[in-house]
């Protein structure tokens, strides 16, 4: 699900700088497993489409990002990849994590996709 505030410009992404974008992405996961609702968060980016950011993973030992935070020119664009529970309906869930994450980054206007890729446990 993805939602915007505002119409997605066609400029292209740039990456916040490594310290900044790691912080906000501890941030946000926090704030995305507080969510009622969230069983799981997964790397933002799936491993077959980052063969690349795979093999450094690999070979470095660390591992993929759960968060994915780049900025646009006037705004920060958040990709989270998340697990629900069977309790609480799914679009509703992964609404109130895009809400939280908005939230959380106020007064900044926020582009929030969040995916569910898992449903149940």
């Amino acid at each position: 699900m993805t939602e915007s505030l505002d119409p997605a410009s066609s400029s292209p992404s740039v990456a916040l700088p490594a310290p900044a974008a790691s912080d906000l992405a501890e941030e946000l996961l926090g704030v995305i497993q507080a969510v009622d609702g969230v069983t799981a968060v997964y790397p933002a980016q799936p491993l077959w489409q980052s063969i690349a950011g795979a093999a450094v993973a690999v070979i470095t030992g660390e591992s993929m990002p759960l968060i994915a935070v780049t900025d646009h020119p006037h705004e920060p664009v958040v990709k989270a990849r998340i697990g629900v529970g069977t309790l609480r309906p799914a679009p509703q869930v992964a609404r109130e994590v895009a809400q939280a994450v908005r939230s959380h980054l106020l007064p900044r206007v926020a582009v929030v996709e969040v995916y569910i890729v898992k449903v149940g446990t």
